[in-house]
Parts: structure tokens; sequence; C-alpha cells
């Protein structure tokens, strides 16, 4: 049985005190940090005003904001976890390719000195 109901009002105070930022003059990766930041208080603090409450038009509302919230904070994770793996498969084949060079050029050493046959 619910114990209380959520009202709009608290729903529109906990929307305004948690507002995600703007870019504005920050570097973007910055403000993504930022909206990252809010976002997981704000999921935070609307799965607590989902617990206990009545199912009713504005617990629906407020679910499909932390429904969507959800889903930026996990795009957000989704895209800096590519650029890790863009950022590390470069390194690698960096290395191998080093390696590759060093082995070719032990290669060509071995064959140029006098006792190589």
């Amino acid at each position: 049985m619910p114990d209380r109901a959520i009202s709009p009002d608290e729903l529109i105070l906990l929307l305004e005190r948690l507002r995600l930022p703007s870019a504005g003059e920050k570097h973007a990766s910055d403000v993504t940090l930022e909206q990252v930041d809010v976002l997981l208080a704000r999921i935070a603090s609307l799965t607590e005003a989902l617990r206990g409450a009545e199912k009713d038009e504005t617990a629906q509302l407020t679910s499909r904001i932390l429904i969507g919230d959800l889903a930026m904070v996990t795009a957000q994770f989704r895209g800096r976890a590519n650029e890790l793996v863009g950022a590390l498969t470069r390194a690698r084949d960096d290395i191998r390719g080093e390696l590759d060079n060093i082995d070719q050029s032990g290669s060509h050493e071995e064959a140029d000195s006098p006792g190589a046959r």
C-alpha cells in the first residue's frame, strides 16, 4: 500500500534544484561531467521520491523522467567507453607497429653481420 503521493510541486522543485547545466563558456567535456553528476543526483532523488509513492499521473511522469535520466547517463558512459576503446586500440596498434619495426631492423642487422650465414 502506498505511503504518500508525489505532488506536482515536489517534482517541480526537485527538477529546478537539480537543473542540467548548460554549456556557456565551459569546455564540452566539463559540461558533460557536470551533467552526469547532476543526472546521478536527480536519479537518486527521483528514485527516493517514487519509493512508496501512489501510482498516479505525477508518479508516472516522475518515472518517465527517471528513465530518461538513466538513458542519458548510460549514453554518456557508453560514449566515454567507446572513446577509451578507440584510444587503447590506437595505442596497441602503435606498439605493434613499433615492435614490427624493431623486429625488421633486428633481422636486417643479423643478415648484414659477417657471421650471419
